[in-house]
């Protein structure tokens, strides 16, 4: 987003300061924008974030983790990543995305990674990655065949996956992403998937997996009717001082990650486990629409308060 959308989405949005934060995660780009009252102006926010600690490393001794050395050879191996002639271990510590674990690393012989594979605090996989290229061969798979490598691929990781998966294909590179998106009581996590980049002749390229923490659901669930009269209510607030209008396009129950993006004094809280929420998709109407392709809002589904949400543009 250009200074003059920025400062045009400012004056149609807020009511009062707005707080923008920018950060790429997972190859995504996330806008985190208040759109109500508060004391906490851009300056604030940016001295918050600047103090707060957002990542360690400390080497680890492979001959003190056999066990961490164990799991690593048996993903390589499993899932026929390179080896190096020597390897690096190291514990992770990212105050940010609050999360930790252990990294080895493939090393050739000029200390560059062939491959990687990281590991969280149970042992379990969070991301294998080989960093060569395909070989330019004849050999081509199939999308079945894409979604059978993959389902052998999460399985020799040590990731379970669930019903049918969604396959997209790789425009630039060719081959396939095969992802399995995670429920939990029947209902979607948002974000949460075991991904898998399959190569055009059927290697797996990377196999990785985003799980979050979920709280308990609420005893009781707020109606679906409650949760659209809360969400008008919020979309209202914005209309009122600005002229912008809005037009519901979905109202689903999903597993959300609580966020900042309309209470700027939130940026710096740690991030808290995923609850239970209506998620109302909004589609600006207007000069906004030419910025904001979507405003997302999260309602949680006990309380009825607002608890985040997200913008596309």
């Amino acid at each position: 987003m250009n200074t003059r959308s920025l400062q045009l989405a400012r004056s149609v949005l807020a009511a009062g300061a707005v707080a923008l934060c920018l950060f790429a995660a997972s190859g995504r780009l996330t806008v985190a924008t208040s759109v109500g009252p508060s004391t906490a102006g851009p300056k604030d926010i940016d001295a918050a974030l600047a103090s707060q600690h957002t990542r360690s490393e400390t080497e680890i001794r492979l001959e003190d983790r056999p066990d961490l050395l164990s799991r690593a050879d048996n993903v390589r191996d499993g899932l026929s990543l390179p080896a190096g002639t020597t390897r690096s271990a190291r514990h992770v510590q990212d105050g940010f995305l609050a999360i930790e674990y252990d990294e080895v690393a493939e090393l050739d012989g000029a200390g560059q990674p062939v491959s990687m594979t990281q590991f969280d605090g149970t042992g379990a996989l969070l991301v294998a990655v080989r960093f060569d290229n395909p070989a330019g061969g004849t050999i081509r798979t199939t999308r079945d065949g894409a979604i059978g490598s993959a389902k052998r691929g999460a399985a020799q990781a040590g990731l379970a996956t669930v019903g049918q998966p969604t396959v997209d294909t790789v425009a630039d590179a060719g081959g396939w992403y095969v992802h399995w998106d995670r429920r939990q009581d029947g209902l979607p996590v948002r974000g949460d998937e075991v991904r898998v980049r399959v190569w055009p002749d059927g290697r797996i390229q990377s196999v990785a997996r985003v799980e979050h923490q979920l709280d308990k659901a609420p005893a009781r669930r707020l109606s679906q009717a409650d949760a659209s009269t809360a969400v008008t209510k919020l979309v209202t607030s914005w209309s009122s001082p600005s002229g912008a209008s809005y037009s519901l396009q979905s109202l689903d129950l999903q597993w959300v990650g609580p966020n900042a993006a309309f209470d700027p004094a939130k940026l710096t809280a740690a991030p808290a486990p995923y609850r239970l929420a209506w998620v109302a998709s909004e589609k600006p109407i207007g000069p906004l629409a030419d910025y904001v392709g979507m405003v997302t809002v999260y309602i949680d589904a006990g309380s009825g308060t607002v608890i985040g949400g997200d913008f596309v543009e």
